[in-house]
């Protein structure tokens, strides 16, 4: 998504508090054709690793009905008035790609790096609740990406080990080891030779 529609900025300088003045949250309208959305850098690599884990499912298009019912786009923005995108991975990801024509509610506040990480990689976590996940997969990446500080805190853990992950997913330890395995397996199968035709003997 981010490629495809340009939203990541790899040129920025910006302080923890984004060079804001006003401590107030605002809510305005925004048109998403009109007006450029950024992914804050804060939140780039849990975007990022949201995009590579994800399952694409089918939606219903709220177009008509998402800016009057559906909760505002959590948004901050720096001193250029730059608007910056922190989470709700999945809504933005859908506005982006489906919807085209509508304005929709966002409350634009002040955040601090803390915050900002805080609410990213929350939408990375919420994927161990995905159907299908692959957690081993899902489990390196955070292990590798992400703050530990964060993550332990999102998950409410000491420390990000396969036994607390398992916990905090409620999945048994040899589900996991058993997913473990499996993709091994299958990197091992990646060098049979590309003919086939022995299938038919």
């Amino acid at each position: 998504m981010a490629e495809e529609t340009g939203i990541i900025n790899q040129n920025y300088g910006m302080k923890s508090t984004m060079g804001t003045t006003s401590l107030k949250p605002t809510q305005k309208l925004v048109n998403f054709n009109k007006t450029k959305l950024l992914i804050h850098p804060q939140a780039e690599s849990a975007l990022s690793i949201w995009q590579r884990l994800r399952f694409i499912t089918s939606s219903i298009n709220i177009e008509y009905l998402d800016s009057f019912y559906c909760p505002p786009i959590r948004l901050t923005k720096n001193s250029c008035n730059t608007l910056f995108f922190i989470n709700d991975f999945k809504r933005i990801d859908e506005i982006l790609r489906l919807q085209s024509t509508d304005s929709y509610l966002c409350l634009i506040t002040p955040e601090s790096i803390n915050d900002i990480q805080m609410l990213a990689w929350a939408e990375v976590v919420k994927l161990v609740f995905t159907k299908d996940i692959h957690h081993p997969q899902l489990f390196k990446a955070l292990k590798q990406k992400a703050p530990k500080s964060i993550i332990c805190k999102l998950m409410g853990i000491d420390s990000l080990t396969i036994d607390n992950y398992c916990f905090f997913a409620g999945i048994a330890k040899t589900n996991f080891e058993y997913q473990q395995t499996k993709i091994s397996i299958e990197d091992g199968l990646v060098g049979l030779p590309l003919s086939m035709n022995w299938l038919g003997n």
